[in-house]
């Protein structure tokens, strides 16, 4: 593989393209100004205004949640396996149908896997912004772009 043909699968930080308008629930208070990132294959976006780094079939999914303090992500739920990594911030997840079965506070380095088919939320406790990394099984996600 030439280093050029290398560069195509390198993501860096300071090019990642956010998108706004990712999920319906983007466009509800409380939840209007996350960002969503599809840096490894489809992802899970319904936006096709999602930008997708990295479009070559990998076995996998990676993507990333930027919020605001006070921002959240509604619950929902997946067909695949899903493994969250928090980069930045302090995070409250929390599951089951309504939210209420659990939740957790997780941290900068901190690794949470939530089994496919759970209701699962999430939100940005802290004072700054943050942002977290999930990680799905499969190259179809299950999103539309």
């Amino acid at each position: 593989m030439t280093p050029q043909e290398m560069e195509a699968r390198i993501v860096r930080y300071g090019d990642l393209r956010p998108c706004k308008t990712a999920f319906i629930d983007a466009h509800t208070p409380g939840s209007d100004q996350k960002e969503n990132f599809t840096i490894i294959g489809g992802g899970v976006s319904e936006s096709p205004d999602q930008h997708v780094h990295i479009s070559i079939p990998h076995g996998f999914n990676i993507g990333a949640a930027g919020q605001p303090p006070k921002c959240r992500n509604s619950l929902h739920s997946h067909r695949t396996a899903e493994v969250f990594f928090v980069l930045s911030g302090r995070w409250r997840f929390f599951w089951g149908r309504y939210g209420t079965a659990g939740e957790v506070v997780m941290e900068p380095g901190d690794i949470f896997n939530i089994p496919t088919g759970i209701f699962r939320g999430f939100e940005n406790i802290g004072t700054d912004y943050g942002m977290i990394m999930a990680i799905l099984g499969g190259d179809d996600a299950g999103g539309g772009v």
